[in-house]
């Protein structure tokens, strides 16, 4: 498949868009997500931690620390924070003991649910005021974005 490149400006416009729409979305379920944060008493450092333990796997603490932009000792404190709370675990890199290498509990897994699922109910209630056509046109679009770009596709 042949596609022209288009200007970084045009990129950067449509970066604004999806900014827009989503800053839209994720905004009717702040609540729901600061409840969730309260009941389970995380700030949302240590919640954009778990969101990234998940994506990846697993991650050292420097990882975890140049993702979350936060020093080194502020990083290994929240990941102790974590681990008490029992929604993350430390254990030795087995390719290097030297580093300790920071997954998920099923726990933490399930506060990370509970959040994509506070998001996802209210943007379903919000895009399902889209007329049918445009709704579908939007699904294709963004079907066909994820493709190019090789990314996995919801099942």
């Amino acid at each position: 498949m042949s596609h022209t490149q288009l200007p970084v400006s045009h990129a950067a416009q449509t970066v604004e868009l999806l900014s827009a729409l989503n800053a839209e979305l994720n905004s009717h379920s702040l609540g729901a997500v600061l409840h969730i944060l309260q009941g389970t008493n995380l700030s949302m450092a240590r919640l954009a931690a778990l969101f990234y333990l998940q994506r990846r796997g697993a991650a050292t603490i420097s990882e975890l620390s140049e993702h979350l932009n936060l020093a080194l000792g502020s990083t290994s404190q929240a990941v102790d924070q974590l681990v008490q709370a029992g929604l993350a675990e430390r254990r030795e890199d087995a390719r290097d003991r030297r580093h300790k290498l920071v997954t998920l509990t099923p726990a933490g897994a399930e506060i990370v649910a509970q959040v994509r699922q506070a998001r996802s109910e209210e943007a379903t209630r919000r895009l399902a005021e889209l007329p049918p056509e445009l709704l579908t046109r939007l699904g294709e679009v963004i079907a066909d974005v994820l493709d190019a770009l090789r990314l996995p596709q919801p099942a």
